[in-house]
C-alpha cells in the first residue's frame, strides 16, 4: 500500500496536535496510510519517498515560518517534488496577526511548486477574518487554514472536512489498489 507522508513543524505544539487530528482522520478511512514525521527532527530528503504530502507549518511573528522550517527552508531547493502532490495545513492568528495570517503555507507552498509539487486541498477564505495572507490566491487558501486559539472550536469539523476533500484530491481509491 502506499502511504502518505506528513511532515509538520511545531514550537508550541498546535501543528502537532492538528497533525494528529489530520492523521486520525485519514484513520478512520484507511488505517495507518500517514506516516507522520517532525520536520525539526528528519531529513527534508524524507519528502521524495511520497507521492502524496501533507505538509504543516505555523507563521510565527510577523510572517515568519516556524523555526524548524526556517531552518530547513533553503534545503527544499534540493528536492525533485515532480508528480507529487502536496496538501498544506496551516494554524494561525487571523484576529491577532490579520496582515500575514497563515503567510507560511504561502511561502513553502510556493516553495514546493517551483520544486514540481502540485498542491491540492484548497479551502475557501471567506470564513476568515483577516486583511491578508500569502497564503490566498483567488480567495481560497492553498491549503487548509487553522486558528486554533480563536476558533478551536471549529479545528476538528475543518479537518475531518478537509480530510474527506482529500481522499478525493490525492486519489486515495488509487493508492490502496
Amino acid at each position: 500500500m502506499m502511504k502518505i507522508g506528513l511532515f509538520y513543524g511545531s514550537n508550541t505544539g498546535n501543528t502537532e496536535l492538528d497533525a494528529e487530528l489530520i492523521k486520525k482522520a485519514f484513520d478512520s478511512h484507511i488505517p495507518d496510510v500517514i506516516d507522520m514525521f517532525n520536520i525539526g527532527q528528519v531529513d527534508v530528503q524524507r519528502m521524495q519517498e511520497y507521492d502524496r504530502l501533507i505538509v504543516g507549518c505555523p507563521t510565527w511573528n510577523i510572517g515568519q515560518l516556524q523555526d524548524d522550517w526556517d531552518l530547513k527552508f533553503d534545503q527544499l531547493d534540493k528536492l525533485d517534488l515532480h508528480g507529487k502532490r502536496v496538501a498544506m495545513f496551516a494554524p494561525g492568528d487571523q484576529f491577532g496577526y490579520p496582515d500575514n495570517y497563515c503567510d507560511a503555507m504561502g511561502i513553502i507552498g510556493k516553495k514546493l511548486e517551483e520544486r514540481g509539487a502540485e498542491l491540492v486541498g484548497f479551502t475557501d477564505a471567506g470564513d476568515y477574518e483577516f486583511s491578508h495572507s500569502l497564503a490566498v490566491e483567488d480567495g481560497v487558501f492553498l491549503g487548509l487554514a487553522l486558528d486554533d486559539d480563536n476558533e478551536g472550536e471549529l479545528t476538528e469539523t475543518r479537518i475531518a472536512d478537509w480530510v474527506d476533500q482529500l481522499l478525493i484530491d490525492f486519489e486515495v481509491g488509487e493508492l490502496v489498489a
